[in-house]
């Protein structure tokens, strides 16, 4: 192998040796080539080689053609230098054509040393040489770069990669020696010439993460930077500053272990709005647009605007009809100013009637349950944008489907145009036996039978159609059998709903339940049964009505419960009417990240009979919204909600009919029913530990979720505050902070695994504190 090596670097010194004996190959052009010759070939085989020249023997000389062959032979990456040379026969005035090449060595092998963090397939991949390869300096230099590049995508922004080049030249053995270094972690993020926002307003916009002990790495990724770097001068330039340019810089710390991370950012001027064009208007007047729109003369600048402008100009024709408008707004800088006019550039294309609409892969359910989510697409009336919109986020947004699509058909001129709704039909029944356990509740076993989709009418025609699932299946209602033992906590329930009766806006639901619960002091056990029905309005609002009957025992007392346990000691018959309104703006009734949520409803007990006669009002608001995206498209997702409840006519009240507040579903920080009044003892007359509930409730919470591991781990903080009393007031205010993880696992169902730590900054005399709450619930099939 040295040898071998000797010899082509002999050649390559011969090649260079001797210029004098070889004229300049452009004094012959024209003259007949009588022999064409490669020189210095050790290594390549001569076939290859003469592959890539065109100059033929017999053929006038051409120095065009002969350096596109010196082009050709370099390229094959075989060669370190080719040069074409050419010498006259005086005899007969033909010339000799010569390429004089310097060969490249093989490599006889291929290594990487000192690697650990990643494997040797790994880098070798990355590198792309292998034995046999030629020596190419260019190459081999690539490989050093590549693997550096693929340490610094792992987080190693202090690896080292050098050449044993002494190895290389003696032996051909190629070997990539690597110091890996520490790992490097983002330590925190620094902006540098952002006079108009604080960092503060800047730092949504990084999707890097500092390092945080055992929740978040904070790998230190370049490519991901870049992206960093782009959507802050995104941020700017949406603002206003279209000039703006950001680039980033990393100081990593000398034990190598630590960066921080600094954007540069050249802001640049703001620009505003000196004028607005309008072309292609014809069904609307300008000015209706212009005063439609957020964008306006002399405003700043902003991205936001000209996107809700679009959207507002699409709304606008999209009511008669004109889905397949299209705008255009272009910016015009007016040359020496920071001003520009915006051509805003409308085609309006035709109105569309809608024809046929017809429904696809809908193999159970009927295609009645698929239109009842339809909106603005009714037949011989104009098409409705932003109903076709409602009505595809309908689609998604049901449990029935695992996909739902809306496609118009025909062409963009066409008057009248057909529908076509496509499902893909989701497994809408199940059985599941499972487990849950929350520090409310305790441990509880589970059974449910439910089926999303049941149509009470569909009766079975054989009992096969029972065993396979094909019966009861199809109208949309639901049905559901529950069976909740546990060694607290016993539910069990069925119940049945109709959301559309009779094809209309109203509904109905009925269900029978019995439900039992081992208190400190007490037991208490409920049986009854409920009737309710309702009326849709439009896709947002909803009334109902509610008819509930139930037996309530108070049984086990101790001697030492409340005064307000012994009053219901025995059995209590409740009947109440209930009549609630409520508005539900949300975006998705699983992980909403937009809209809100709000209910009042108000019961009416005894009314027709029963042992109690009093009134309760219940109002319960909670809004969402997304405070950031970050490169994944997980939200990070700010939240508050309020609860307020007042109990009229207090003194007949129950016990069990009154507020309580404390555990992982309404005060976190406290125990289960852990805050609020506490009852008078019946053994001694004094005040006890034991919960007899508030005829006045006012919670607030402010919840902050961020996505922390892939879909799989969120974080939340959040805060509860409120009060609890007997009468209407705003003393007694407890606050209490704290953190928590979501975990979801989607074979294990929607609803994610709650685990919350929560501490009181304020609490009263006797509230009972719980520093971790947690709600887990687990099938087993």
């Amino acid at each position: 192998m040295r040898l071998l090596w000797l010899v082509v670097a002999c050649g390559c010194l011969l090649i260079g040796g001797a210029p004098g004996a070889w004229a300049q190959p452009a004094e012959y052009a024209g003259r007949p080539i009588a022999e064409v010759r490669i020189q210095g070939l050790v290594l390549v085989p001569e076939t290859l080689a003469q592959n890539a020249v065109r100059a033929q023997a017999g053929e006038p000389y051409d120095p065009t053609v002969v350096s596109r062959d010196v082009v050709r032979l370099t390229h094959l990456g075989r060669f370190n230098e080719v040069r074409a040379e050419v010498a006259a026969n005086d005899a007969d005035g033909s010339v000799i054509l010569t390429y004089v090449v310097a060969e490249q060595p093989l490599l006889a092998d291929v290594q990487t040393v000192g690697n650990k963090a990643i494997s040797d397939q790994e880098l070798l991949a990355a590198v792309q040489l292998r034995s046999g390869d030629p020596a190419d300096p260019f190459l081999i230099e690539r490989g050093q770069q590549q693997i550096v590049d693929a340490y610094e995508e792992k987080g190693y922004f202090v690896a080292e990669v050098t050449i044993d080049r002494e190895l290389l030249f003696e032996e051909g053995i190629l070997i990539y020696r690597i110091r890996e270094g520490p790992r490097v972690r983002i330590k925190d993020f620094r902006f540098e010439g952002n006079d108009s926002y604080p960092a503060k307003e800047l730092r949504p916009e990084i999707q890097s993460q500092t390092w945080f002990p055992l929740i978040r790495g904070g790998e230190l990724n370049r490519q991901r930077l870049e992206l960093d770097a782009g959507e802050v001068r995104n941020f700017y330039r949406a603002e206003g500053y279209l000039d703006a340019q950001v680039g980033r810089r990393i100081d990593i710390s000398p034990n190598e272990k630590d960066a921080v991370v600094t954007f540069v950012i050249d802001e640049g001027e703001r620009y505003t709005i000196r004028d607005l064009r309008f072309e292609g208007l014809d069904v609307f007047p300008e000015t209706q647009v212009r005063e439609s729109i957020a964008l306006k003369r002399r405003a700043i600048y902003s991205q936001d605007k000209v996107d809700s402008s679009i959207e507002t100009i699409r709304n606008l024709y999209g009511k008669l009809g004109y889905i397949d408008t299209s705008i255009r707004i272009e910016r015009l800088f007016i040359e020496g100013t920071t001003e520009v006019d915006l051509l805003i550039a409308i085609t309006e294309g035709s109105p569309a009637i809608v024809g046929k609409v017809s429904v696809r892969g809908n193999s159970v359910s009927k295609s009645k349950v698929i239109l009842r989510r339809v909106r603005g697409i009714d037949p011989g009336q104009p098409f409705d944008r932003e109903g076709l919109e409602r009505t595809r986020a309908g689609l998604r947004n049901t449990s029935l489907f695992r996909d739902g699509t809306v496609t118009i058909l025909g062409g963009p001129d066409d008057e009248v145009r057909d529908v076509l709704i496509e499902v893909s039909e989701a497994q809408t029944g199940s059985i599941t036996f499972g487990a849950g356990v929350s520090s409310d509740s305790g441990l509880v076993g589970a059974i449910d039978i439910s089926q999303r989709n049941f149509d009470i009418a569909d009766f079975p025609e054989s009992g096969s159609e029972i065993i396979s699932g094909q019966a009861f299946r199809g109208a949309g209602q639901s049905f559901s059998i529950s069976l909740q033992p546990g060694l607290e906590t016993s539910q069990y329930s069925i119940s049945f709903s109709e959301p559309a009766f009779l094809e209309s806006d109203f509904f109905f639901s009925a269900n029978a339940f019995f439900w039992e619960r081992e208190r400190e002091d007490f037991d208490e056990s409920r049986y009854g049964g409920a009737f309710g029905f309702g009326q849709r309005f439009g896709d947002i609002y909803t009334a109902s009505a509610r008819f509930e009957a139930e037996n309530v025992r108070i049984d086990s007392v101790d001697r030492g419960a409340p005064v307000d346990v012994f009053e219901v000691e025995g059995d209590n018959f409740l009947e109440s009417i209930g009549f609630t309104i409520s508005r539900n703006t949300l975006d998705s009734p699983v992980e909403p990240g937009k809209g809100s949520v709000a209910s009042v409803t108000f019961d009416s007990f005894g009314l027709m009979g029963g042992d109690f006669e009093f009134q309760r009002l219940e109002a319960r608001f909670q809004t969402f919204f997304t405070v950031d995206r970050d490169f994944l498209d997980r939200k990070s997702v700010l939240s508050w909600r309020l609860e307020l409840g007042y109990i009229f006519n207090q003194e007949d009240a129950p016990l069990f009919e009154r507020f309580y507040a404390g555990g992982s579903r309404t005060f976190r920080g406290f125990e289960f029913r852990g805050v609020g009044p506490r009852g008078i003892r019946n053994d001694n007359g004094r005040v006890g530990n034991d919960p007899v509930g508030g005829n006045w409730m006012l919670l607030t919470g402010l919840q902050y979720e961020f996505p922390v591991f892939e879909d799989f781990l969120r974080g939340v903080v959040f805060t509860d505050q409120g009060t609890l009393r007997e009468d209407v007031g705003l003393e007694d205010w407890r606050v209490s902070i704290g953190t928590g993880i979501r975990i979801k696992i989607p074979f294990l169902g929607q609803a994610p695994f709650a685990i919350d730590f929560a501490v009181p900054l304020i609490q009263e005399d006797g509230d009972e504190e719980q520093f971790i709450s947690f709600d887990l619930a687990v099938p087993l099939q």
